[in-house]
């Protein structure tokens, strides 16, 4: 007969135990991995050499400030509810205490942007582009971050996380040709059971949201941030016809955003069932909605703007003064 969650949860807790006595100022460690690499504090084995489209192709450093606090009986009680309706899904649940892994696609070029750098590396109030969502994701109950990106790109990220702590791993791993395919590389370095797919290009989502569409994609099993459309919009007779074929009635009509949020082995299947069937899309969801599956739209906000132009730069800008963001010091 198998043992109660309670039982199986001992060792975990007697090491638990034994951990919280120590200064957490004098154990903090952060851990990221190259992919391919062992969990432990690493240097890259190769120097990244630099590239004419990249400021300073040097590797990063060492990372630090790793910590891991956990309340016992808090912890015990969410693990096995995790691990029971893990079990009655077929997956298993985080030891770590998470669900969910964070799939951000930062391998893009950016060409609309006009500029010399991939238009996520340009500094947004002082920092890049793609670590403002990189933090909202780092200080959320994401359990792990892919980090798809050029290798040459990769010490923004590094160098960051070494001037911060965090609770999740951050791996890497390079783009492809396509988003389809970036997004299929992510997704093979996730250990999580969902996966939430985000475009680094979108620096404004706020924590509140990616929790909301997190929660909407486990009871739902796929989800996404969206918005209603404001504008009416009009359907052309044909991809180069400048004339109107139909007007859908606007309070149907969404536009999404990221992240999108969907079980890991669902959006699987739907790789599987695109290549089979030689299928293209451009967001993740879509490949659930082939499937004949269903997705749930979870209301976002307005400000989730995608950074394609200068003059968007400008509105981002103005968005994170009203939050207050405050520019970092160096």
């Amino acid at each position: 007969m198998e043992k109660p969650a309670a039982f199986r949860l001992l060792p975990i807790l007697v090491c638990s135990a034994v951990v919280l006595h120590v200064p957490w100022e004098s154990e903090k460690r952060l851990n990221f991995i190259a992919v391919g690499q062992p969990v432990r504090d690493i240097r890259p084995t190769r120097m990244v050499q630099p590239t004419s489209a990249s400021p300073r192709g040097r590797a990063p450093g060492l990372a630090h400030g790793f910590a891991v606090p956990m309340a016992l009986a808090g912890a015990a009680a969410a693990f096995a509810a995790r691990s029971q309706r893990a079990r009655a899904q077929g997956r298993t649940a985080c030891a770590s205490g998470g669900d969910v892994g964070v799939v951000l696609l930062s391998a893009g070029v950016g060409k609309r942007m006009g500029a010399s750098i991939p238009k996520q590396y340009i500094k947004l109030m002082g920092l890049e582009i793609a670590l403002h969502s990189f933090d909202t994701f780092l200080d959320s109950s994401a359990a792990e971050i892919v980090v798809v990106c050029a290798d040459e790109w990769q010490y923004v990220f590094k160098d960051h996380l070494a001037k911060r702590s965090a609770d999740c791993e951050v791996k890497f791993t390079n783009g492809g040709n396509e988003r389809q395919d970036s997004v299929r590389n992510g997704l093979a370095e996730l250990t999580t059971p969902i996966a939430a797919i985000h475009d680094a290009a979108r620096p404004l989502l706020t924590k509140e949201e990616f929790e909301k569409v997190v929660e909407d994609a486990r009871e739902h099993d796929a989800a996404l941030l969206a918005v209603r459309t404001k504008a009416t919009i009009k359907q052309a007779t044909g991809p180069k016809d400048s004339f109107v074929a139909a007007t859908p009635k606007r309070k149907l009509l969404w536009e999404a955003h990221t992240p999108q949020v969907i079980r890991a082995d669902l959006l699987r299947k739907g790789f599987e069932h695109a290549e089979k069937e030689g299928l293209e899309v451009t967001d993740d969801v879509s490949l659930v909605e082939l499937l004949g599956e269903k997705v749930k739209l979870t209301e976002g906000e307005y400000t989730n703007i995608k950074v394609t132009t200068p003059e968007d730069i400008a509105v981002a800008e103005t968005i994170l003064k009203q939050r207050g963001f405050v520019a970092p010091s160096d």
